[in-house]
């Protein structure tokens, strides 16, 4: 599982993972004010694999239903599991956002399944 430690309290930051296997994973994040919330859009350079403009939510997974599709996800995780609703979650260490590999996978599924 890798942190995404780079972001700030922009409102709109673009950032990369590289996983394991040497792939990139392209991540946008925007905070929209009148939506009180993060979105996210990332690109899966391995299979061209994209996603835009979906919310940020806490979750373990949020990537659960491409798991046949692509070999990672994407977990958000929050003091107090609130939603990540401000723009300096991230900066605050309010919320963090990770990558997870392939081996994280199981973990994400156990918590998802209880």
């Amino acid at each position: 599982m890798k942190q995404f430690s780079s972001l700030t309290n922009d409102a709109k930051q673009k950032t990369a993972i590289t996983l394991d296997d040497g792939t990139l994973v392209s991540v946008t994040l925007e905070y929209r004010d009148n939506q009180r919330g993060w979105f996210y859009s990332l690109n899966y350079g391995a299979t061209g694999f994209v996603i835009n403009n979906r919310r940020l939510v806490v979750s373990p997974n949020m990537l659960r239903a491409f798991r046949n599709i692509i070999p990672f996800g994407f977990a958000c995780i929050s003091a107090g599991g609130s939603e990540p609703v401000f723009l300096n979650d991230f900066v605050s260490g309010r919320v963090g956002l990770y990558i997870l590999e392939s081996s994280d996978i199981p973990v994400a599924e156990a918590v998802i399944n209880g």
